[in-house]
């Protein structure tokens, strides 16, 4: 599996890369196995079951981008790691379902390097805290080959999600790491993150 840290970068571009890496594994140029991590510049992302209630009151000066993952509206800014996992799930004899399990286990256990308890709720997807929601899951898989992923709240302007219903979710906030224990360092998570990747995909 190769890591590609993009650093801070603005969402088009990822999202070109990450469109180059599936459509060259989809034509099976390509068989390695690629994860993408990054930090967006401010943009709200809005996926297959977006509605327009889900919208309260978007910053002017704020990006909204439609694309074809699965789930609604949500924020991607400094301050939260996101995580694109661009892999041929055939080839590791993951189904769909077990695919959405392990991206939300390795939010979890990620969680747990730094003592934090991250669970599921039934019926919503993501990872949730004591808290507030933590974790966040949108992706899209076509002839088993995963794109787009999954992001982790670590010290994100939370007013940002003030603006939206995040993932259609009202009745519960968000939070980050930085809600638990400021000391933590963001470059400690992605290596946290990294590792479980390469545990849990077996690379």
């Amino acid at each position: 599996m190769k890591v590609i840290d993009l650093g801070i970068s603005d969402y088009l571009k990822a999202l070109e890369l990450q469109e180059d890496i599936f459509k060259k594994k989809i034509k099976k140029l390509i068989s390695e196995d690629f994860v993408i991590i990054t930090q967006h510049r401010p943009v709200y992302t809005a996926g297959k079951s977006f509605k327009k209630e889900h919208i309260i009151n978007i910053p002017e000066n704020v990006e909204i981008v439609h694309i074809e993952r699965g789930g609604s509206i949500t924020f991607h800014g400094h301050g939260q790691l996101v995580i694109y996992p661009i892999i041929d799930l055939n080839k590791k004899k993951i189904s769909v379902k077990n695919y959405i399990w392990i991206l939300e286990e390795i939010i979890i256990n990620t969680l747990k390097d730094y003592n934090i308890n991250g669970f599921r709720i039934d019926k919503r997807r993501g990872v949730f805290t004591e808290k507030g929601k933590i974790g966040f899951i949108g992706v899209k898989i076509s002839k088993y080959i995963s794109y787009h992923g999954f992001s982790i709240n670590v010290k994100v302007n939370k007013e940002y999600f003030s603006h939206i219903v995040p993932c259609g979710i009202s009745d519960i906030p968000v939070c980050n790491i930085y809600d638990f224990d400021k000391n933590i360092a963001l470059d400690h998570i992605k290596q946290s993150v990294i590792k479980y990747l390469k545990i849990f995909f077996r690379s």
